[in-house]
């Protein structure tokens, strides 16, 4: 069995040296949203969080929690929110503090944010629970419950179990070959279903608790084999696939599987 403690000292350690790696990558996001299956997936997933914040009151308090370099800080700053980033690894703490210096930062954990109780009208946490145990999991949503206001939105994105890109097949793979469940290079990932994801939220005191998907196609797939290829098909597919989330049985099969709480 994992230690809690090793799997999060791990993912830390993984984010902190690769923090270039997700400046060039949101920086392409800029330019071109088919640049790269990261690119891709992460414009999704930007969509519903400027759709989220576009509903808030003006003045509405955001906390992205694991903020890395700040992408979504300077998203809530847009929207004229004022944002708030606990963030673990210093690279990307000192990347989001040349990105967004209006921001505040903290070095900070999701499972002991250090802020006040009822702090904050949104927390946002973005491939941030996937790297934790699953006992961390809870504790971390217990965390972004207590920081809430009441009727303040919890935004997660979370990874499919049966994402039709086969991304759980490959990480298993991967541990039977490696023979350990994580390491530096390939740090420990949670999967989950739809049905698991909301019975979470739940027991970590959410009031409400639903899911979405996004990226049903397996263009990571394509995009690893050419990344031209993998650009024509998602310029080519992406009205169809955005259409098909419409439908709720394609959420299980996702390659981003998101849980929006109600507090």
């Amino acid at each position: 069995m994992s230690n809690p403690a090793e799997v999060r000292r791990v993912a830390i350690d993984h984010h902190d040296r690769v923090s270039n790696t997700f400046v060039s990558y949101y920086s392409a996001l800029e330019k071109d949203r088919f640049a790269s299956a990261f690119t891709y997936g992460r414009a999704k997933i930007d969509r519903m969080i400027d759709g989220i914040f576009a509903s808030l009151p003006k003045g509405a308090a955001i906390l992205d929690v694991g903020c890395g370099p700040g992408e979504h800080l300077q998203r809530a700053q847009r929207h004229g929110l004022p944002a708030t980033g606990p963030e673990p690894a210093p690279s990307m703490i000192a990347a989001a503090r040349d990105n967004v210096p209006g921001a505040r930062l903290e070095q900070g954990v999701a499972t002991e944010l250090p802020f006040e109780d009822g702090s904050f009208d949104a927390v946002v946490q973005v491939e941030v629970l996937r790297y934790l145990h699953r006992d961390d999991i809870l504790q971390a949503l217990r965390e972004a419950r207590r920081v809430l206001r009441p009727g303040g939105i919890l935004f997660v994105t979370l990874v499919n179990r049966w994402a039709l890109d086969g991304f759980y097949l490959r990480q298993r793979s991967r541990q039977l070959l490696k023979r350990r469940a994580f390491d530096e290079t390939n740090p420990f990932c949670e999967f989950f279903t739809p049905a698991k994801a909301r019975r979470l939220l739940r027991e970590a005191g959410f009031a409400e608790a639903r899911t979405e998907g996004r990226l049903l196609a397996p263009l990571r797939l394509a995009y690893k084999l050419s990344p031209g290829l993998g650009r024509r098909l998602a310029a080519s597919l992406e009205r169809f696939d955005d259409r098909l989330h419409r439908q709720g049985w394609t959420r299980p099969f996702a390659g981003h599987l998101i849980a929006i709480g109600t507090a």
